[in-house]
């Protein structure tokens, strides 16, 4: 699935369109599924209560872009795109949270399990902060588990998030069709 969505990031540079939303992303992308990969059944902001019975416990309750290939293949792509200028420790912390439902679903025989984090906050690569902040900055990510300390003491209920990975990807660029650039990341679940 990570090719498909450097696919659609290179079709993205070339017919560059407006980013506005989180949503707004996620239904570019199902649009660019349904005209380039019409063999794949794609439904957005799919509920886990309809893919299992009974449920297992999961950190969500919805998959952002859930696809089912030749009737069988399960495929899971998780979206996080801040919408506002200030790089927020929350957003941050749901990527994380993302990544361990990913890694939940990668246990129910899902065949893959992809996280996008798309973002034009200069402040979360540039960042010199610790905690979450040091698993974003700079050229790469290295997302990892979260320790109860390098959470900020409002978001304390969430709590420590233990990963069964570590996940590493390069920064890209692209630019919308303002001109404003963004920089994302794509990770594949183990």
């Amino acid at each position: 699935m990570k090719e498909i969505i450097q696919h659609f990031f290179k079709y993205f540079s070339q017919s560059p369109f407006e980013l506005y939303n989180e949503a707004g992303l996620r239904h570019e992308l199902g649009i660019f599924f349904k005209k380039y990969y019409p063999e794949l059944n794609v439904k957005l902001d799919y509920p886990v209560s309809r893919i299992f019975n009974p449920i297992p416990r999961l950190a969500n309750k919805e998959v952002d872009v859930f696809i089912i290939e030749s009737g069988v293949q399960k495929h899971a792509i998780e979206i996080k795109m801040p919408k506002d200028e200030n790089a927020s420790h929350i957003d941050l912390y749901r990527v994380i949270q993302d990544l361990k439902f990913l890694e939940q679903l990668k246990e129910q025989e899902f065949e893959t399990c992809t996280a996008v984090f798309l973002t034009k906050r200069k402040n979360i690569w540039e960042s010199i902060n610790g905690g979450i902040y040091k698993m974003f900055s700079g050229d790469s990510v290295n997302v990892r588990s979260v320790k109860k300390e390098e959470i900020q003491k409002y978001m304390i209920h969430g709590g420590a998030i233990e990963l069964d990975g570590t996940y590493k990807a390069k920064w890209e660029v692209t630019h919308d069709v303002k001109g404003d650039e963004y920089r994302y990341f794509i990770l594949n679940v183990k």
